[in-house]
C-alpha cells in the first residue's frame, strides 16, 4: 500500500514538472515570432516606424502658445471696436454740444431767464406787501396773462422759495434759491410744469440791490408749449414797461411846459412879446 502512494505522488511530481517544460517552450515559441516580426516590419521598405511617445509638456505648451494667439487677437478686436466706439462718441459729442448751444443761445435771446426770474421775485415779494399793493400787483400779473397762486418760503435767509401761478390753462411753478460764493453771487431758479417735471433751470447775476439783471445762464432746457406762452408773457412785460416809461417822459415833458408856461396860447406869447 505504501509503495503504490510513493508511486503516485512520484507521478504527480514528473507530471508537473512536464507541465512547466511545455510552458517553458511555449513561451520561448511565442517570444522568437515576436521577435521575428519585429525585426521583419523594421526591414521591409515603406513600413513607418512606431511613433514614441509625446511628452506631455510640449502639449502644454502649444496649447498656451494658442490660447496666447488668441488673447492677441481678441485685444486687438477689443481695441478697434474701443476706438471706434470713441469715434461715434466724441461725433455724438459734438453734434450734441453745438445743439445745446444752440438751445441756450436761443432761450437767452428769448429772454426767458430774466422772465422766469421777474416772475419769480414779483410773486415772491407779493405776501409781504400790503392789501392795496398785491391788489395791484395781481391786476398787473393779469395784464400780461399771469394769475397769481401762492408763494412758499422755505428758507429766509437763502431766498429758497417757491410761487405758484397760472399762464393761461397751464399750471406752473418756479423754485428759487440765493447763493452767495467768494467770488461771485447769484439765483438759481427752476421752471417746473404742471406735471412738475423741470423744464427749464437757469441761474441769474444781478446787481447789489436786486432790481437789474447783469448775466444770465442756462443750465437745463426742454422746449414745449409753455415756451412761446412765456415768450408772450415776455413781450407783454415789455410793452407794458415802455408804457410806464413813456407814460412817465409825457409827465416830466408836461411839468416842463407848465413850469415855462408853454401851455399858453401863440395869441398869448405875442402879447408877451
Amino acid at each position: 500500500m505504501n509503495i503504490m502512494q510513493d508511486l503516485s505522488a512520484g507521478y504527480q511530481v514528473v507530471m508537473i514538472l512536464a507541465a512547466l517544460a511545455l510552458g517553458v517552450a511555449a513561451f520561448g515559441v511565442w517570444l522568437v515570432g515576436a521577435e521575428r516580426r519585429k525585426l521583419k516590419r523594421r526591414i521591409e521598405p515603406g513600413t513607418a516606424p512606431e511613433a514614441a511617445p509625446v511628452d506631455a509638456s510640449v502639449d502644454a505648451l502649444q496649447l498656451s502658445l494658442t490660447s496666447l494667439q488668441r488673447f492677441d487677437s481678441l485685444q486687438q478686436d477689443l481695441r478697434a471696436r474701443l476706438q471706434q466706439s470713441r469715434g461715434e462718441m466724441e461725433s455724438d459729442r459734438t453734434n450734441v454740444g453745438s445743439a445745446v448751444q444752440l438751445m441756450k443761445r436761443a432761450a437767452i435771446e428769448m429772454r426767458l431767464p430774466e422772465t422766469v426770474y421777474e416772475i419769480y421775485e414779483s410773486l415772491r415779494l407779493l405776501p409781504k406787501k400790503s392789501l392795496e399793493a398785491q391788489a395791484a400787483d395781481r391786476d398787473w400779473h393779469r395784464q400780461v396773462g399771469i394769475e397769481p397762486a401762492s408763494a412758499m418760503i422755505f428758507e429766509e435767509a437763502v431766498r429758497y422759495c417757491a410761487v405758484d401761478f397760472s399762464l393761461g390753462a397751464r399750471e406752473l411753478r418756479i423754485s428759487g434759491r440765493s447763493y452767495e460764493l467768494s467770488r461771485s453771487s447769484f439765483d438759481e431758479l427752476t421752471l417746473f410744469d404742471k406735471r412738475e417735471m423741470a423744464v427749464l433751470t437757469v441761474r441769474v447775476k444781478l446787481t447789489a440791490d436786486r432790481v437789474s439783471v447783469l448775466e444770465t445762464a442756462v443750465m437745463s432746457y426742454r422746449p414745449g408749449a409753455w415756451v412761446s406762452m412765456l415768450s408772450e408773457v415776455r413781450v407783454r412785460m415789455d410793452e407794458r414797461r415802455e408804457r410806464l416809461l413813456l407814460g412817465s417822459r409825457h409827465r416830466d415833458i408836461e411839468k416842463m411846459r407848465a413850469d415855462f408856461g408853454l401851455n399858453m396860447n401863440v395869441q398869448n406869447v405875442r402879447t408877451a412879446r
